[in-house]
């Protein structure tokens, strides 16, 4: 009887519990997906202000951007990190992080000029 009780204690916990866990988790990896596109912008604005430019690109799982923006031909800038919860893309002026899976209803994206978000 009282195996079953602790049991039932534990269900009741687990209940309760689990649902705040994964949106804590939730929370986190768009937290990261954030981080990375100010990182993205921050690159993309030094090679813009060289080159004219923005970069167009679409990678998924690893994103690793490097600029020469003196040309001698060594890397003066980059970024490099492995995500697989995003694909993360720039076309134009814009930055975007889309879900690789469920989850985020809307991408998030981000002016590479004027650093307007949409989150």
């Amino acid at each position: 009887m009282e195996l079953i009780i602790v049991v039932i204690i534990i269900a009741i916990l687990a209940a309760v519990g689990l649902p705040q866990f994964f949106k804590a988790a939730g929370k986190a990896k768009e937290a990261k997906a954030k981080n990375n596109l100010g990182e993205i912008r921050r690159l993309e604005l030094a090679v813009q202000s060289v080159t004219g430019a923005w970069s167009t690109f679409v990678a998924t799982n690893t994103v690793a951007l490097a600029a020469d923006l003196d040309n001698d031909m060594v890397t003066d800038i980059s970024i490099s990190f492995y995500d697989v919860d995003y694909q993360y893309s720039v076309a134009g002026a814009v930055a975007t992080a889309t879900t690789a899976g469920a989850g985020l209803a809307t991408p998030l994206t981000i002016n590479l000029a004027s650093g307007v978000t949409n989150w």
